[in-house]
């Protein structure tokens, strides 16, 4: 397993923007390390999510977005959590094909700049696939995706889970 961690840490208070920045990389094809980086990812937030969350939303996204990572990228595989205001970022940058159908409404491109993703169940009910974004889509706040300049792209998911104040983030020795 090959998971690598990056903290940064800002510091201040959280109502004047105190924020989290945790990095990991994963490599091309490990998914056997995605579980591992779920229960990290879903760890941080429980430990800076407001008391009383309910997390179970978070960590389907969580696990979908590593998930759709791992299936369809051809190189490294980059992860950052930020929480600097209210509601936590993930964010998920790879080199793969990206989401150029994602990005279309019946096959026409959108308006330039819309970078919100949406996406609907497939029109198959029996198809093996099509749910995973529809699901990470519907149960975050808000989704944005965005072409990298040298290739693949870079989904952000704004998580539907608020901060506790005064919260910080420990997570021991550094990989």
């Amino acid at each position: 397993m090959s998971i690598t961690t990056q903290q940064r840490h800002v510091t201040g208070t959280a109502s004047l923007g105190r924020g989290v920045r945790v990095e990991w990389s994963l490599e091309p094809g490990d998914t056997a390390s995605v579980p591992a980086l779920r229960h990290r990812i879903v760890g941080c937030l429980l430990a800076l999510a407001a008391p009383g969350s309910d997390l179970t939303d978070a960590e389907i996204v969580v696990g979908e977005v590593l998930s759709n990572a791992m299936a369809y990228t051809v190189g490294p595989t980059w992860v950052s959590l930020r929480w600097d205001g209210i509601h936590p970022m993930l964010s998920v940058a790879d080199v793969g094909p990206g989401f150029v159908r994602a990005l279309t409404r019946d096959g026409v491109p959108r308006a330039a700049g819309d970078r919100t993703l949406r996406a609907s169940l497939p029109t198959d009910p029996l198809a093996e696939g099509g749910r995973g974004l529809y699901l990470i889509t519907t149960l975050a706040h808000d989704v944005a995706v965005a072409p990298r300049a040298t290739g693949g792209s870079v989904l952000s998911v704004t998580l539907d889970l608020r901060r506790a104040p005064g919260t910080t983030l420990r997570l021991g020795r550094r990989r």
